[in-house]
């Protein structure tokens, strides 16, 4: 029999329950499904607000059941989004919707999961490079790890403006372009200052007196760390690394590196010299968080017969076993809240509320009500 617990209202005063009590709520009647069958209803006494045990399920409002484990698994072994349809026997933009759906659960298992962690290491951070749309709308995703677990913290995504060599008519198609979708020249500046600031939040939660970030030496980089104030500047220590160094494990940008090529490999928007790329900036960044929860939570930290190569990115990060467990037992069937998720980044939320920009795209994204419940 299921119970409920919390009351999906976010005014109500038990949305944040934190332990289950029959004693909030009552049955109220049931309803029935073609796809689900019977489903009950309930109403809190205290707000008054009807729900139905469907509120709390991934699968809110859905017209047709489609496997979401089938599609983790070709989103992260590069298969395109038509090809998954084509396999599934669905639409590409049920596809999109189903990937929008677990990308919103995997933002909200890594900010709990994440919040356990206790920073016992130093930082990396480096900038990806990739387009949306076309190439002439290129974009840089920063990405922070940890040096030795190599656990993806977190990553914010930037537009760029086209640059190397271009033919004359490009050269005016691009001028053109930028007329109609201007570019901050500042974008890294401000993507690479919102993950400084995230290490020094890092840094908060654990009893290091500084942390040390480790990067190439963009130029951008050393303006945000000269413009830090007084009293930050020495809780973080920038250390430069010459970025045509061999990418082996004793390079101390290894952890992005890795990350960089991991991506390259198993994401189809970011293969090299191919059709599929991302024609959407927020779908872009979607696809990358489902990425991100298989890495840190999933994947193996190396690959061999000892025990700790089966260890995940994240307990090498300091998450203990049993909890990854516990959340991602119901990754793919119980629905995460907004306004239930705590420790959220700037970047989560831009994603989690598809507010990242699209170039040329005119109309506004569309959100659907239940996810920003």
């Amino acid at each position: 029999m299921f119970h409920p617990p919390f009351c999906p209202n976010r005014e109500c005063r038990n949305h944040h329950l934190s332990t289950k009590t029959a004693a909030w709520y009552v049955r109220n009647g049931s309803y029935f499904s073609r796809l689900f069958g019977r489903i009950q209803r309930f109403r809190c006494l205290c707000c008054g607000t009807g729900f139905s045990s469907q509120t709390f399920s991934l699968d809110i409002f859905v017209k047709k059941k489609v496997p979401y484990r089938r599609i983790f698994s070709h989103l992260i072994t590069s298969s395109g989004i038509r090809d998954t349809a084509r396999l599934l026997k669905v639409s590409p933009n049920t596809v999109n919707n189903r990937i929008s759906r677990m990308a919103r659960q995997a933002i909200a298992i890594h900010s709990s999961l994440s919040s356990l962690i206790s920073l016992q290491e130093d930082l990396v951070a480096d900038g990806f490079e990739s387009f949306v749309y076309s190439q002439y709308f290129p974009n840089n995703i920063n990405l922070l790890a940890g040096k030795e677990s190599q656990f993806w913290f977190t990553s914010d995504y930037s537009h760029l403006r086209r640059k190397g060599r271009m033919t004359e008519y490009q050269k005016k198609k691009n001028h053109q372009i930028q007329k109609r979708f201007p570019v901050h020249r500042r974008s890294i500046y401000r993507s690479f200052q919102a993950l400084v600031r995230f290490s020094l939040d890092l840094r908060k939660k654990s009893s290091r007196s500084s942390v040390t970030l480790f990067t190439d030496e963009h130029p951008q980089y050393v303006r945000v760390m000269c413009d830090l104030p007084g009293e930050e500047r020495g809780l973080i220590t920038h250390q430069r690394i010459n970025s045509k160094l061999p990418r082996t494990v004793q390079n101390d940008l290894f952890s992005v590196n890795y990350l960089d090529r991991e991506i390259r490999k198993d994401n189809s928007d970011h293969t090299r010299e191919t059709v599929q790329f991302a024609r959407n900036a927020n779908n872009c960044m979607e696809r990358l968080a489902v990425y991100r929860l298989y890495h840190n939570y999933i994947k193996p930290y190396r690959i061999g017969k000892r025990e700790e190569s089966r260890k995940t990115h994240a307990e090498w990060a300091g998450i203990p076993a049993q909890h990854i467990a516990s959340e991602m037992k119901t990754v793919f069937t119980r629905r995460r809240f907004f306004s239930r998720s705590r420790w959220l980044s700037s970047s989560d939320i831009l994603i989690w509320v598809r507010g990242i920009s699209t170039p040329m795209k005119q109309m506004a994204e569309y959100l659907p009500a239940y996810s920003w419940a």
